[in-house]
């Protein structure tokens, strides 16, 4: 019997949210908010994996006080995103400041949950052998998001995930929206691209509008 439900593994961040009226740090990422989500739910069968700097820890303390188990990775830096909004919301600048150790196979080999689920930040957070590995332990369910964004200085690129193919035949849920669809099958309609994800080997596609 797996002693964990559900595993999410991702990089809890530091982002600093830049507005034309105030200037905020605070904690984020894709494993930050399933945790807590999680937390107001029932957490005794939930393991958060995360990587990042001693200087983030205050983050993970506040997540263990909402009763959810941590398991930390040690990393010479935590994922620093700096998002600047104009007046408008919608225009957005970013960058990364910083970027964490990627996870690896030795990282997870103490793990056993029944599903896990990889909150992907940037293209190189969790590599091919990783996906492959995880796959033979329980259901793999993966946010895209990540794979489509590549760092290059500390500019944020917009990019195809390199190793889709390959990975996508070990993947049992992909969560997608109409864009990230339309960037990895060149198909603009979403529920024509769903179909291509499957035929690629996805088992689930989940699609979020809007």
């Amino acid at each position: 019997m797996n002693k964990y439900d559900i595993c999410c593994v991702g990089h809890i961040t530091l982002d600093k949210i830049v507005t034309p009226k105030h200037t905020v740090h605070m904690p984020g990422g894709t494993s930050f908010y399933f945790a807590h989500g999680i937390s107001a739910l029932d957490p005794s069968k939930f393991v958060l994996v995360t990587s990042l700097a001693e200087s983030e820890m205050g983050a993970v303390d506040d997540i263990r006080k909402k009763g959810v188990e941590v398991k930390v990775l040690p990393s010479r830096n935590s994922v620093y995103f700096e998002n600047i909004y104009g007046e408008n919301q919608n225009n957005r600048t970013q960058r990364v400041l910083a970027k964490a150790d990627p996870f690896t196979v030795e990282g997870l080999k103490d793990v056993d949950a029944r599903i896990y689920h990889l909150g992907s930040l940037l293209a190189d957070d969790f590599p091919l052998e990783l996906v492959k590995y995880l796959s033979t332990k329980g259901v793999l369910s993966v946010d895209a998001q990540g794979y489509l964004r590549e760092v290059r200085g500390d500019k944020v690129f917009p990019v195809d995930w390199v190793d889709k193919r390959e990975a996508l035949k070990y993947i049992t849920v992909l969560k997608v929206n109409e864009h990230e669809s339309e960037v990895l099958t060149g198909e603009k309609n979403p529920y024509a691209a769903a179909r291509i994800l499957a035929d690629w080997g996805v088992k689930e596609v989940l699609l979020t509008l809007g």
